[in-house]
C-alpha cells in the first residue's frame, strides 16, 4: 500500500488523540501535511504561502479553482510570493500566487480555539501582498492572524463583456480564501465561527464588498480602515475594451476580446502588468455584466449596494486618519483642484462644474489664493471628498441596514510632528514595521492601545469591554441619533461628530449633485449626516 495515506493516517490519529496542533506540523484536508516554523520574535508559529486556490493557466483572468494536493509528504510553508504587479517590493512574483499566511499563537489548540483576524491588504488593487505586515503585536493578544494574496490589476480586475472574464476575480479570490479558512482554520487552532475580516484602503473596500455580496457569509465582524466602495478611485465603470487595449499595446492587431485574452494568457505577466500601468488603465472593482450561468459578485454601483440580510447584526469598526490626504503633489497648486476634482467625478456641464467648484472653494479657503499657506485646508478638502464623507455615508447606510454595534474611530496620532496622521499611519502601530524596536515609550503606548482595541473587537465585538489604565475610556457605538468617535492621539478620548460642519456641507452637496456622479448609475438618495 502507498506510504502516503498510512503516514497521513498516523499523523491524524496523533492529532486527534492529543487534541492539539502538531506544532508546527498541520494536516490540511485534501491537501496534506504542512510544516511551518517557530517565530523568532514571539511565542507563535508561522505558516507562509499555503495555497488556497489555483489560477487556471489556460485563462488566468477567469475564476480560480480549488488547490491541488501537495506533491510532497510534508509541504514546507516557507514561500513568500506576490501576485504579478509593478511594485518594486522584494519577493517572487508569480501567477501561482493564491496563497495565504497563517500566524498561530502557541496557546491555540482544538480545546482552546483562537478568534481569527483575516487581513486583506490594500494597494489600490494594483500592488501589495500577504507578507507586507508583521503581526507579532496582534498575535500576542491571543488572536490567530491570516493574511492573503489575491490577484491584482489586469489579472484580478478585467471587467469585460465575456463570461470568461466578467470582472472582480480578485474579490472572488478573497472569497475563496475565506472558504478555505472556514474549512481548515480549526486545524491550526482557530475558531472558524469567530472570524473578523479587516482591511485598509483597497482592503477596506474589499471588506465592504464581501459584506455586500450575495455569497454565504463566512465571517462575523468587520473592520474598515480608510476606504469604502464610494471612495474616489475604489470603484470604476467597466472598461470592456481593456483586454484589447493591452493586447494591441503589446503588439497584437485585434478587435476581438477573446483573441486578446488568448494572447495575454501566453504573454509574460511582467509585460501585462507593465502595459496596464503604461496605459493608465483603471482596473478596480466594477459592476459586472450579467451572463447565463455566471454568478455576479458585484451587481450594482457603490451608491446602491445593499445586503440587509448579511449586514444585520454584524459588529463593525470603521474610521479614518485625520489627515488622509496630507501629502499633496508638487504640482498640486498649478491647477484648480476644486474644479478638477468635480470634473473628474461628476457628469455636469461646464457652467455647473464652475459654479459648484466655486462654491466648494469658498467653503474651504474663502477668498484665499491657491498656495502652500492654505495647504491644511486643501488637505481637508481632499480628505473629506475621498475618505471622510464616504465613510460617513457608509455608516448611515449600515445603520439603516440594522448592522450590529458600529464603532467609529479617528486616528490622529503623529508623534513629535503633531501635524496630523496621513493615510495608512495607523498601520505603523497596528503592525510591526522596520525599525519597530526603536519605538519611543509614547509610540509603544500607541502600539499597546491600538492592538488592544482592535483585538478586543476581534474577540468580543466590543473594543472596550471594560475601562482600564491603558484605555480609560469606554468606546460607545454610534446610533441613528448620536455619532461618538474614539480619537486616538497622545491621549484616547471620546468625541462626537468630528468635523460636523464639513460633513454637513458634503451632505448638502451630494443631495444636489450625487445623482450625477459618474459611478452612480441610478438616482441615489443621500441621507444627511445630521439626521
Amino acid at each position: 500500500m502507498d506510504f502516503m495515506p498510512w503516514f497521513l493516517l498516523l499523523m491524524l490519529s496523533y492529532v486527534q488523540a492529543n487534541l492539539v496542533r502538531v506544532d508546527p506540523l498541520v494536516l490540511i484536508s485534501n491537501q496534506g501535511l504542512v510544516r511551518g516554523h517557530k517565530a523568532a520574535d514571539g511565542d507563535y508559529s508561522i505558516f507562509l504561502g499555503i495555497p488556497y486556490a489555483k489560477v487556471d493557466v489556460n485563462n488566468p483572468f477567469s475564476t480560480a479553482t480549488d488547490p491541488i494536493a501537495f506533491p510532497e509528504i510534508i509541504h514546507d510553508a516557507v514561500d513568500e510570493v506576490r501576485c504579478p504587479q509593478t511594485s518594486s517590493s522584494v519577493g517572487e512574483q508569480t501567477l501561482n500566487c493564491l496563497r495565504l499566511n497563517i500566524y498561530v499563537p502557541s496557546a491555540a489548540s482544538s480545546r482552546n480555539p483562537m478568534p481569527v483576524l483575516v487581513w486583506i491588504h490594500g494597494g489600490d488593487f494594483a500592488t501589495g501582498s500577504a507578507s507586507d505586515y508583521g503581526v507579532k503585536n496582534i498575535v500576542r493578544h491571543g488572536v490567530l492572524v491570516v493574511t492573503m494574496n489575491y490577484r491584482l490589476g489586469p489579472y484580478g480586475f478585467l471587467c469585460l463583456d465575456v463570461p470568461t472574464a466578467s470582472g472582480n476575480q480578485g474579490l472572488r479570490d478573497q472569497y475563496k480564501a475565506l472558504s478555505w479558512i472556514r474549512n481548515n482554520i480549526a486545524s491550526f487552532g482557530g475558531n472558524p465561527y469567530n472570524v473578523t475580516i479587516a482591511g485598509q484602503d483597497a482592503g477596506a473596500t474589499s471588506v465592504l464588498l464581501q459584506l455586500y455580496s450575495d455569497n454565504e457569509k463566512l465571517f462575523h465582524k468587520v473592520i474598515i480602515e480608510s476606504g469604502t466602495p464610494q471612495s474616489e478611485g475604489m470603484f470604476v465603470n467597466a472598461d470592456v475594451e481593456a483586454a484589447i487595449k493591452l493586447a494591441v499595446h503589446l503588439g497584437l492587431n485585434t478587435t476581438e476580446t477573446e483573441e486578446a485574452i488568448q494572447f495575454l494568457t501566453k504573454t509574460s505577466p511582467d509585460l501585462v502588468v507593465a502595459a496596464a500601468k503604461e496605459l493608465e488603465l483603471q482596473l478596480k472593482p466594477c459592476r459586472e455584466r450579467s451572463f447565463s450561468g455566471i454568478s455576479n459578485f458585484v451587481e450594482s454601483d457603490p451608491y446602491s449596494l445593499t445586503n440587509k440580510k448579511k449586514v444585520r447584526n454584524t459588529p463593525i469598526m470603521i474610521g479614518n486618519t485625520n489627515k488622509e490626504k496630507k501629502s499633496l503633489s508638487a504640482d498640486y497648486f498649478s491647477t484648480d483642484p476644486f474644479y478638477e476634482k468635480l470634473k473628474s467625478n461628476f457628469n455636469l456641464d461646464e457652467a455647473q462644474i464652475e459654479k459648484a467648484a466655486k462654491n466648494v472653494r469658498h467653503f474651504y479657503i474663502g477668498d484665499s489664493s491657491l498656495s502652500a499657506e492654505v495647504a491644511s485646508e486643501l488637505q481637508d478638502f481632499e480628505s473629506d471628498f475621498v475618505y471622510n464623507h464616504p465613510s460617513q455615508r457608509t455608516i448611515t447606510q449600515l445603520l439603516d441596514e440594522n448592522a450590529g454595534k458600529i464603532y467609529e474611530y479617528l486616528f490622529s496620532y503623529s508623534g513629535e510632528l503633531e501635524d496630523g496622521a496621513e493615510h495608512s499611519s495607523e498601520l505603523n502601530y497596528l503592525f510591526e514595521t522596520a525599525g519597530g524596536s526603536d519605538r519611543t515609550e509614547e509610540e509603544q503606548l500607541m502600539v499597546d492601545r491600538i492592538t488592544t482595541l482592535w483585538t478586543n473587537f476581534v474577540k468580543f465585538g466590543n473594543p472596550t469591554p471594560k475601562s482600564t489604565d491603558l484605555i480609560p475610556t469606554i468606546w460607545e457605538p454610534v446610533t441613528a441619533d448620536t455619532r461618538p468617535v474614539l480619537v486616538l492621539d497622545k491621549d484616547v478620548r471620546l468625541d462626537s461628530r468630528i468635523e460636523r460642519q464639513r460633513m454637513a456641507y458634503w451632505d448638502l452637496f451630494f443631495t444636489t449633485y450625487g445623482q450625477y456622479n459618474f459611478i452612480a448609475r441610478e438616482t441615489c438618495v443621500f441621507k444627511d449626516y445630521d439626521d
